[in-house]
């Protein structure tokens, strides 16, 4: 039997839809493998910390100008600035001529009053027993007895002498009193300098303290912090966070600012580049925490940043992303120092119980894909 033109146009025009539906259904199984293969992430409130960011200037507690302690000529200076010291090394040495005269001339008047005072003791007990005899009287005894005390004393003023040359002969030579830097050199090669001269400044790289005011409504917070045993307060600089040893307050309140100065000290920390701006002298954010909320946070990996529009990947329950909008707070700080995926806060746009893509980027691509395909036969219908 013979088909007629009708049915056979119908035929072949119906084998392009039946092709195009066999591949919407394909693409639709890939998507939802691939959807299923995506790291995703249920949405739920936790407990979230708040903080206050107060700034806060870095200060070195071992800092100091020292300054010379005897008159003289500078023979030599080791170091310069920016360099490393130890401690008890020889920062700058003075020509120990005069001293070292003034220590000879000390220890001589110390020998010429050890003589006279044994000459005196040895009267002293010569005379004792010329009065035990009775053939030396009273006022003679008397007498020796004076010589002899005046010549002890001055025994011992002359050691106090020469302690005191010793003292000032070890002045020529100025020791670092700590560890450190060399941060400022006040002095050059053949000064004279004097008592009291500013010479040189330095100071320790570790330990080192926040300085910065806090509120008096905050003041409460801190001290129970340090009351529960629960102190999370640290210092961050460039990102990372610090942890503290403990603090100080100022016993009085600034009446201009309603504040309360504060100190911090700062944990042993290990110095490499995350901790490169641990220095005197920088500006950091003091982390005060201020008490605990419950909160969305999600991974920064889950965002898409377009300007000053942020959405996210939501899984449905058929396997389907789908982009929604949302208004993001601040993100959450972590006390580590390295931090592979930070969390932020979103204040809108997700819900409890909704499923979110972990990786942003791989969705968006699962997601332009599937979108291709749409496209691809709705040109095809």
């Amino acid at each position: 039997m013979q088909r007629s033109p009708l049915k056979l146009l119908l035929s072949v025009a119906l084998v392009p839809l039946t092709f195009a539906t066999m591949n919407s259904a394909l693409a639709n199984a890939d998507n939802s493998t691939a959807v299923s293969q995506l790291k995703t992430l249920p949405i739920e409130l936790k407990a979230t910390q708040q903080k206050v960011y107060l700034d806060a200037r870095l200060e070195a507690t071992n800092q100091s100008t020292i300054s010379a302690q005897t008159s003289g000529i500078v023979e030599a200076i080791n170091f310069d600035i920016n360099d490393r010291v130890k401690a008890g090394q020889t920062l700058i040495v003075i020509n120990n001529t005069q001293q070292q005269a003034g220590l000879s001339q000390a220890e001589a008047n110390l020998a010429q009053a050890q003589a006279m005072n044994e000459d005196a003791q040895i009267l002293m007990k010569r005379n004792r027993s010329l009065f035990n005899k009775r053939t030396l009287s009273q006022g003679e005894l008397d007498s020796s007895i004076a010589r002899a005390k005046s010549a002890a004393a001055a025994v011992l003023a002359a050691k106090a002498q020469v302690k005191q040359a010793k003292e000032q002969l070890s002045y020529t030579q100025i020791i670092a009193p700590y560890s450190g830097i060399v941060s400022q050199r006040m002095v050059e090669l053949g000064e004279l300098v004097n008592p009291g001269q500013p010479l040189m400044t330095g100071f320790s790289a570790q330990p080192l303290r926040a300085s910065t005011s806090i509120p008096q409504n905050l003041v409460a917070k801190l001290e129970q912090n340090s009351q529960n045993n629960k102190t999370q307060i640290t210092v961050k600089s460039q990102g990372q966070h610090f942890a503290i040893d403990g603090f100080t307050l100022f016993p009085f309140a600034d009446s201009r600012y309603s504040s309360v100065q504060a100190r911090l000290d700062l944990a042993e920390f290990e110095v490499n580049q995350a901790s490169s701006g641990l220095i005197p002298g920088a500006w950091v954010k003091v982390a005060l925490p201020i008490g605990e909320t419950k909160a969305i946070s999600v991974p920064q990996s889950a965002i898409i940043q377009q300007g000053e529009v942020a959405s996210i990947y939501v899984v449905n329950k058929n396997q389907q992303l789908k982009l929604r909008y949302v208004r993001l707070g601040a993100s959450l700080d972590q006390a580590a120092t390295s931090l592979d995926n930070p969390q932020v806060i979103v204040l809108s746009g997700l819900n409890h119980g909704d499923v979110i893509a972990v990786n942003a980027l791989a969705a968006a691509a699962i997601a332009s894909r599937n979108h291709k395909a749409a496209n691809t036969d709705s040109l095809e219908k």
